[in-house]
């Protein structure tokens, strides 16, 4: 009973309206506080930089600019395989 009380508010928000203000902040150069924001995501989610071709969040002016940073050659080969998914993930869930 407290899971579900604890997830009430995702159903409660109004998702369009939140997706649209996270993506327009998401895209806005903000200079000192978007660095702000790389640096904890950085730390947070232990993201290495040392695999970007540009290791410096400070040349990243949005977030999104970041988040969809070029990396240096060979820094993730593709799998030698028939089927590949070359995505930079993990499965948290599976299931309905």
């Amino acid at each position: 009973m407290l899971r579900r009380l604890a997830v009430l508010p995702q159903y409660l928000m109004p998702k369009r309206a939140l997706t649209e203000r996270m993506g327009a902040a998401a895209s806005k150069a903000s200079g000192a506080r978007t660095t702000q924001v790389i640096r904890w995501f950085v730390r947070r989610y232990g993201v290495d930089m040392s695999e970007a071709a540009d290791a410096d969040i400070t040349h990243y002016p949005t977030f999104n600019e970041f988040f969809t940073r070029a990396l240096k050659p060979g820094a993730r080969p593709l799998a030698k395989a028939d089927l590949v998914c070359p995505v930079d993930g993990a499965i948290s869930q599976f299931g309905a």
